[in-house]
């Protein structure tokens, strides 16, 4: 996956995950109980800043990778900016629906506002971690803690049978194309029922195989996997200690200034 390969070659790749794990997961609780738009944008700025400046990942991949949630978060608001009363006093724009209106008021915008920067935040740090982060460092900070081995190891299951499925569904697609099962829309909706009966089977045949693999090479149950050594990040943890004071010390100024 493209995320995979951007997180390998990040120039944060061989800093200690623990700094990072703890670094996404601070920013984000603080973004998320801040309930305040400036905390949530300049945790925004933050990460990319990270990921984009210290990190060197393309900009430009990296705006493409936030326009996937950004399309759900846009529609997910749509549901929470229209109010529904019998009473139009409060409303800017609204439509008259018999004896109902449809429309939009100050409080209802604030509220989407609040939403819509406050799950951004959340997703750039999450977007942080794994563009900068390798699964496997991922993983073995996971057996390191207190979580039990083999929910660590069904996680790591999944996240390989992902690449299998989608490695069946392109080889599936790919060979439906090239006999031109997608030349009109008709053809089209039909070469994807086939694809998806036929999917399922191939990826179980898949997926034995890989078991198969596995048992040769030792595998009883349990998936040991070589831990690489990490250099603490002085720069990084000098900076993630800024942000994390500063940050936390406006959302209480913020919070005390409401009061």
């Amino acid at each position: 996956m493209i995320i995979d390969k951007l997180a390998y070659n990040s120039r944060l790749s061989k800093t200690a995950p623990t700094e990072k794990v703890i670094f996404a997961i601070t920013s984000m609780i603080i973004c998320i109980i801040s309930n305040s738009i400036l905390v949530s944008f300049i945790t925004i700025l933050a990460m990319l800043f990270i990921i984009i400046h210290i990190g060197k990942t393309n900009i430009k991949t990296v705006f493409n990778l936030m326009t996937v949630p950004l399309f759900f978060l846009i529609f997910g608001c749509m549901a929470i900016i229209i109010s529904i009363s019998t009473d139009k006093s409060e409303m800017i724009l609204y439509i008259k629906l018999g004896k109902i209106f449809l429309g939009v008021t100050k409080y209802s915008i604030f509220s989407v506002a609040i939403t819509f920067t406050k799950s951004l935040g959340a997703v750039s740090c999450m977007y942080f971690l794994s563009l900068t982060t390798p699964v496997n460092d991922i993983f073995s900070l996971l057996r390191k803690s207190i979580i039990p081995d083999f929910i660590v190891e069904i996680a790591e299951l999944i996240y390989r049978y992902i690449f299998v499925l989608l490695d069946v569904c392109e080889k599936i697609h790919l060979s439906q194309d090239s006999r031109l099962g997608y030349v009109n829309l008709k053809t089209g909706y039909r070469s994807t029922v086939l694809l998806v009966s036929n999917l399922f089977i191939r990826s179980m045949n898949q997926a034995e195989k890989t078991f198969t693999a596995l048992s040769a090479r030792g595998y009883d149950g349990s998936i040991n996997l070589l831990s690489e050594k990490h250099k603490h990040n002085k720069p990084f943890i000098l900076f993630g200690l800024t942000y994390i004071f500063g940050v936390t010390a406006l959302t209480v100024f913020l919070k005390a200034g409401i009061k």
